[in-house]
């Protein structure tokens, strides 16, 4: 019985903590780009365009890297309505 709730809470930690995607299906999406209207414009439509800004190769600095960039669907995620 011990052994059950400790691989339920490992498999419950891994699951809300390891990354977006996992979080994606757990109803738990990450920051919201309409967060930030006067940054991102409703014309972003591809994960490319986010990737131009957000990506690790973009030492600019100017805009937070994201730690998954060879996932897919930022929109998905990071385009929830702001409540």
């Amino acid at each position: 019985m011990m052994k059950k709730r400790v691989l339920t809470l490992l498999l419950a930690v891994v699951a809300t903590s390891a990354g977006c995607a996992y979080r994606r299906y757990l109803g738990m999406h990450g920051p919201s780009t309409k967060n930030y209207p006067d940054i991102h414009f409703d014309t972003i439509k591809e994960d490319s365009e986010c990737l131009d800004c957000h990506s690790p190769k973009n030492t600019s600095g100017e805009a937070p890297t994201t730690s998954h960039p060879t996932f897919k669907g930022c929109l998905k995620c990071h385009n929830d309505p702001v409540t």
